[in-house]
């Protein structure tokens, strides 16, 4: 009776292509320090038709800087969020001003009144 030879595969983490991973059949591949897989098709010799680490480590130093760009938007569009807040305020301020100089000078007047109450002379 044959023993049955278990082969082992797995999708490549770049392309989603199927590798086989034992047997006599297997297919190239890399496996990184964070244990994912990419297949590399390469002559001796020769640069490799097809490497997937390579683009996924292009893909992650791209992507950074994509962030980064993301990142700056997001700020100055809150910047400017901000400044349209403040000049709305600014707009208000007169009106807001004008009633707390009405309201000081009637707090004024009433403490004028209270002393003049207390202390006639």
């Amino acid at each position: 009776m044959l023993k049955h030879k278990r082969i082992r595969a797995r999708q490549c983490d770049w392309c989603k292509r199927e590798i086989i991973l034992n047997g006599s059949n297997a297919d190239p591949f890399v496996v990184t320090a964070e244990l994912k897989h990419f297949c590399i098709i390469q002559t001796p010799g020769q640069p490799a038709e097809r490497d997937c680490m390579a683009d996924y480590l292009n893909d992650l130093k791209r992507k950074p800087h994509e962030l980064s760009v993301k990142k700056e938007l997001e700020k100055e569009e809150k910047q400017k969020h901000k400044e349209e807040e403040k000049e709305k305020k600014i707009k208000l301020t007169p009106g807001v001003l004008a009633k707390l100089d009405a309201l000081r000078k009637e707090f004024k007047d009433r403490e004028r009144k209270e002393r003049l109450s207390k202390h006639p002379t």
